[in-house]
């Protein structure tokens, strides 16, 4: 539908079985984009509630499943949080593939999800470090090879939770609304340069990280797991979860040609649900 034709896509976050960052990688890799995929590749911390990451086994399985499309697909490990780290990841993707056109900064996290006057100051600085300046430092290193190329993509993940957080997501949701902002003064810093910059607000979307968050609602809460999806369900008006395919059809539109006209903006992805 979109043609990506030997363009050369970055998209963080993709080592989860399931995942957005994976169902993205594979969807611009239909439209015949290579696609180096990235990913953490560590254990989850410890000390702090969370859902874990991305592991290399999954991370080089999406890699081989780009291949089979008969596109190159690159597995590199990558902490977003870490300014020379991501450096080398957008290093060793011109050296290797020639050109960087598109970058998709999906990685995220929920650490330590709790009441603000619970909260652990660590999951506040982890969560934020992750969500809102690992898509900073991903975009700050991008952008000198998106400009080398006259023109670029870059598509922020941020969530509905940004619009519209809910109880003891406060972090959460406090990183992906400044994602939000990012988004809006970036894209007028760098569209003179043929460069778009936009966000997607995935709403209730069925991965491993929404239904670890749903289990943990349904234990908080005594509900249940059962009962807080069909309560959940119940709020969508189109009547269903979304899927990571739905992500990555909308991220397919704002990487191609036939979104050059479009930036700044950040697209509600979520059934319907912000309306109820």
């Amino acid at each position: 539908m979109y043609n990506l034709e030997n363009k050369v896509a970055i998209v963080t976050g993709a080592g989860r079985e399931g995942g957005i960052g994976a169902s993205i990688a594979l969807r611009l890799a239909r439209e015949g984009a290579h696609v180096v995929v990235g990913d953490l590749c560590a254990p989850p911390a410890a000390d702090l509630p969370n859902p874990g990451g991305g592991g290399w086994e999954a991370l080089e399985a999406v890699a081989q499943a780009i291949e089979a499309l008969g596109v190159r697909g690159l597995p590199l490990r990558v902490d977003v949080t870490d300014a020379a780290l991501v450096e080398a990841l957008v290093a060793q993707t011109v050296a290797t593939l020639g050109r960087l056109d598109i970058l998709v900064n999906n990685a995220g996290a929920v650490i330590g999800p709790a009441p603000v006057v619970q909260m652990a100051e660590e999951a506040w600085r982890k969560t934020l470090e992750i969500n809102a300046t690992g898509t900073f430092l991903c975009a700050k290193a991008a952008l000198p090879a998106l400009i080398a190329g006259g023109a670029g993509r870059i598509v922020n993940i941020s969530s509905i939770a940004a619009s519209k957080p809910r109880p003891y997501m406060a972090a959460y949701a406090a990183s992906k609304a400044a994602i939000i902002a990012l988004t809006r003064s970036l894209a007028q810093e760098v569209a003179p340069f043929g460069i778009t910059v936009n966000a997607v607000l995935p709403g209730d979307v069925d991965t491993a990280m929404k239904r670890w968050g749903m289990e943990l609602e349904g234990l908080v809460t005594g509900k249940g797991y059962d009962a807080v999806v069909d309560e959940l369900v119940a709020r969508i008006p189109v009547g269903r979860i979304g899927t990571p395919e739905d992500v990555a059809n909308l991220v397919a539109f704002l990487a191609s040609d036939e979104a050059s006209f479009i930036t700044g903006q950040a697209y509600n992805l979520t059934g319907g649900r912000e309306l109820t």
